[in-house]
């Protein structure tokens, strides 16, 4: 394959990987307002946990905090946005086959360290420094995108050597 066709495909990729960004972002957000608005589902399992979780209730009301469903509905918005980029990614933009259970761990360990990085960034530089938060938050997030892209794509979807020889896709020698 030549530099140019290379070039063209990795672009492809990438642009399939900013759609499925795009995607995810509305999962989790329809995710988060499903969890919160019309299923509070740490009150359910606060609920559903008995003595123990009036016991959780009663401390939290203590200190101020009188329900954790926002809290617990972003996690579940985050978790189902990070399963369907697993897959959309997989499938759609580096069609890997196989090992989808260290592609699973990998990918869960890019996106952590994504969050993490991300966050401190936006702390140190928002919170500590005084910059505008928007414009932080939106080179913060271009740049974790451009490295979750890398990561995964020579990374989490790479094709692996001891496995029939066929590469996750054309591309993956750049």
């Amino acid at each position: 394959m030549s530099v140019s066709q290379t070039q063209t495909a990795a672009s492809r990729q990438l642009v399939k990987f900013a759609i499925v960004g795009c995607l995810n972002v509305a999962v989790s957000f329809v995710t988060f307002l499903v969890c919160y608005r019309y299923v509070p589902l740490a009150s359910f399992v606060l609920d559903a946990m008995g003595a123990a979780g009036a016991n959780v209730i009663a401390a939290m009301n203590r200190v101020g905090v009188p329900t954790v469903d926002a809290g617990f509905a972003n996690v579940v918005g985050y978790a189902v946005g990070m399963l369907n980029s697993f897959l959309l990614n997989k499938t759609w933009t580096f069609e890997a086959k196989g090992r989808t259970a260290v592609q699973a761990r990998r990918f869960v360990a890019l996106n952590v360290v994504g969050l993490a990085f991300s966050t401190l960034a936006v702390l140190v530089m928002v919170d500590v420094l005084g910059f505008a938060y928007l414009p932080v938050w939106i080179a913060t997030t271009a740049f974790v995108m451009l490295l979750n892209f890398l990561g995964n794509k020579y990374w989490t979807f790479v094709a692996d050597p001891s496995s029939d020889g066929h590469a996750v896709s054309a591309d993956v020698r750049v």
